[in-house]
């Protein structure tokens, strides 16, 4: 059996991963206010996209470019607003 290596950004990314690997994927980090704001604010996008390709259509019929559309259109938005809500000083 071969060993495989993961290499980490920082200690607090390989803890995270430990303790996910160790729950069986199951750990899911709390999103903080504004990370919550994000998500609701991408709602009226992803709506009005999945209203253009068809309200009645299962997501399991969606081809590929209508997922990966979907995917960002969905990220897109969340990223935006999350950045609109940031304040310009934070440290990253």
């Amino acid at each position: 059996m071969k060993r495989q290596f993961k290499r980490f950004c920082s200690m607090q990314c390989q803890s995270l991963y430990a303790k996910r690997f160790k729950a069986g994927g199951g750990v899911v980090i709390d999103p903080t206010h504004n990370e919550k704001a994000a998500m609701e604010a991408v709602l009226p996008q992803l709506g009005e996209y999945v209203a253009s390709i068809g309200m009645d259509k299962p997501l399991s019929v969606y081809s590929r470019a209508e997922i990966l559309q979907l995917v960002d259109v969905v990220l897109t938005a969340y990223f935006d607003n999350l950045r609109d809500l940031t304040p310009e000083d934070v440290p990253f």
